[in-house]
């Protein structure tokens, strides 16, 4: 009986480990160069995709 549950535990765990959320980002930095002090504001898009199986929530955004 013990075997039957783990066995049911390994499956239902294994489900979940593969149904996640997953981010990949077409770039992971960049590089704006030499700014001019007064030059204004510079911003730069980070691209990403959404390839896990699930829906991803972004939360909080902080930079390096």
């Amino acid at each position: 009986m013990k075997k039957i549950g783990l066995i049911i535990c390994f499956l239902f765990l294994r489900t979940l480990m593969f149904s996640l959320p997953e981010i990949s980002f077409d770039t992971m930095e960049h590089d704006f160069g030499q700014i001019k002090e007064g030059g204004g504001k510079v911003h730069y898009t980070f691209e990403f995709t959404n390839t896990g199986d699930e829906p991803l929530k972004i939360v909080k955004v902080k930079s390096a």
